[in-house]
């Protein structure tokens, strides 16, 4: 049997959507942000009827609210399984028929309220007050079924299959979704809000809070720094990612046939590299990676590029936040990889790359390419 695996980067703003189609199989991983849901929809809505898999890697904007357009939609295709830890994974299901507690939902409004961000990004995406985690629960939609709906973590599902294809999961570890739900109480203790039920309100109220903990987008060039080498810039001082959704991130390998993708969501690299050390792996060998966080310089370090043995990186932005993808990640990548052919594949038209950068990169990296605006691969 001839195994072929298609990979695309959908158009999803500053976000992710990447989907994953096999002969027999359509895999959706996140949804972008709400603005970007016109622009992809067409890819998946039009091209499938079916989708096997939906993974919502975890609960930022950029992931989640094209989702929650994509379940609004009249066209939404057939979802057969959700990966995902929010709401109900965390703290069960709404208790639809308990009596409301109206001191306690007022508290959660004004919490809700102070925790919702100004950006046109973030209203969109819960101008009604619907979570991702409420629309699942309400269209009773198969969610980690395979964990009896229960959250998803390393320890707890070490690897599983869905139909031919193998998925090893990396991320999270039970400690980071431990730390997320520890903050959250924090958080409600703090304004003396004590739930006795589980309501549309209180998963509301929590992704708000998710939402809350992302730093302010900002426009700027695609990176700041003095360093003009790509040398200097890959040996830049590296400083982990410290977000708690981005602790919290999904990632995978996944497998089918001889064919191996690495699938990072948002994760940190110490997650990865924790994973490669408990399964006594020095390097591992895969087809394409999906960077984390859109390259920003604190997800990918050098660290994590020396144990990968991997000819195409996968770069999901539009450059247009947080100055991703960051040159001291395609710097680090170049560095790692410039004895062999390797691409770096960006799925937008960046038009901030230094000039010197890009010169550099022709002229001492030229087994390093950077494609940018291109979508898809075929393994």
């Amino acid at each position: 049997m001839t195994y072929v695996l298609k990979i695309r980067m959908l158009k999803a703003g500053n976000g992710d959507c990447i989907s994953i189609t096999t002969e027999s199989d359509f895999i959706l991983i996140d949804g972008g942000t709400a603005q970007s849901f016109e622009d992809w929809r067409e890819q998946v809505i039009d091209k499938t009827k079916i989708i096997n898999t939906l993974i919502i890697t975890h609960i930022d904007n950029d992931h989640v609210n094209g989702i929650i357009k994509l379940l609004q939609h009249e066209n939404c295709p057939e979802i057969q399984k959700i990966l995902f830890n929010g709401a109900e994974q965390f703290f069960g299901k709404i208790h639809e028929d308990s009596s409301i507690s109206y001191p306690t939902d007022r508290k959660l409004q004004a919490l809700a309220c102070e925790l919702t961000a100004p950006e046109e990004n973030i209203r969109i995406g819960y101008s009604e007050g619907t979570s991702l985690s409420y629309l699942i629960n309400t269209r009773k939609l198969k969610c980690n079924e395979m964990v009896s709906g229960e959250a998803l973590y390393r320890e707890k599902l070490p690897y599983f299959n869905i139909g031919q294809i193998k998925f090893t999961t990396i991320g999270p570890e039970k400690s980071s979704l431990d730390a997320l739900i520890a903050n959250w109480k924090d958080q409600l203790n703090s304004k003396l809000i004590k739930p006795k039920i589980i309501n549309k309100i209180y998963y509301d109220t929590f992704d708000l809070y998710a939402s809350s903990l992302i730093p302010t987008p900002v426009n700027h060039p695609i990176s700041n720094i003095k360093s003009h080498t790509i040398e200097s810039l890959a040996s830049e001082p590296f400083v982990e990612d410290t977000s708690q959704t981005n602790m919290s991130s999904l990632c995978f390998l996944i497998e089918y046939g001889d064919k191996r993708i690495l699938c990072l969501g948002d994760c940190y690299p110490s997650t990865v590299i924790s994973w490669l050390d408990t399964s006594k792996i020095q390097k591992l060998k895969v087809d394409a990676v999906k960077i984390s966080h859109h390259g920003s310089k604190g997800s990918t370090s050098m660290e994590l590029l020396d144990r990968l043995d991997c000819p195409i990186y996968m770069i999901s932005t539009n450059g247009k936040s947080h100055g991703h993808p960051n040159l001291e990640t395609l710097a680090r990548i170049a560095e790692a990889n410039k004895s062999k052919a390797t691409r770096i594949i960006i799925n937008y038209q960046l038009e901030n790359i230094p000039q010197w950068f890009a010169k550099e990169m022709q002229n001492k990296y030229s087994k390093v390419t950077i494609e940018i605006d291109d979508c898809e691969i075929e393994l």
